[in-house]
């Protein structure tokens, strides 16, 4: 014999009222069944983040290095430029004294021959003076050889003269000035260089070889 049945509690509540509470349990339950379903979405958006400050950074730094590219290129065309543009100037002056320097030889010459005394040494002095001073606003100067070691890279030996007076290799007379500009030969000295027989001091230092030639 089977014992009495456990009465359902809710069967003698109001309709309503049981509705709400049936529509309580529901909602509960639908709680229930998102609350382990937060987590993942929480670290979905996070992955999401995350790829998408790795994808900024990766844009930023592509962009720095396009940018340190365009600064290289900038310097390099700057340099560029200005390489070319002094070449150009040099080869243009090179030209100009080409005919212009011959001048200055024959003034060279007239004032060896010429009376130190005579008022036209003084004129000749003064013409090229004259034509030296604008020489050096162009930035060219002549290449004091006299007296100076001989070398290769700004004198052209024309022959070798053993002397008393000189060491050997020692410029020792100036044939035609050479001329530079700012550290740039235009013309090599053409000078006599004393030879390995001469006996004479020692050259001057080193390191005045660009000074003026008066």
């Amino acid at each position: 014999m089977t014992g009495p049945s456990n009465p359902d509690p809710n069967e003698n509540l109001d309709p309503e009222l049981r509705a709400a509470m049936d529509a309580a349990e529901a909602a509960v339950e639908s709680v229930r069944g998102e609350e382990p379903e937060a987590p993942a979405a929480e670290a979905q958006a996070d992955e999401k983040s995350a790829e998408r400050i790795a994808e900024l950074e990766r844009e930023v730094a592509a962009t720095k290095d396009r940018w340190l590219r365009a600064v290289a290129d900038h310097e390099n065309y700057k340099k560029r430029v200005k390489r070319e543009t002094e070449e150009a100037v040099n080869r243009a002056l090179q030209k100009v004294l080409g005919d212009v320097l011959p001048v200055a030889d024959n003034l060279d010459r007239a004032l060896e021959v010429a009376d130190p005394e005579d008022q036209v040494a003084t004129g000749i002095k003064m013409v090229r003076s004259v034509f030296e001073s604008a020489m050096a606003k162009q930035g060219i100067q002549p290449i004091n050889a006299l007296g100076k070691v001989f070398d290769p890279a700004v004198h052209d030996a024309l022959q070798q003269v053993d002397s008393p007076d000189h060491a050997p290799g020692v410029v020792i007379q100036v044939f035609e000035r050479g001329w530079s500009r700012e550290g740039k030969l235009f013309r090599p000295a053409r000078v006599i260089v004393a030879g390995p027989g001469s006996t004479g001091a020692p050259a001057e230092p080193e390191g005045e070889s660009d000074e003026t030639e008066n």
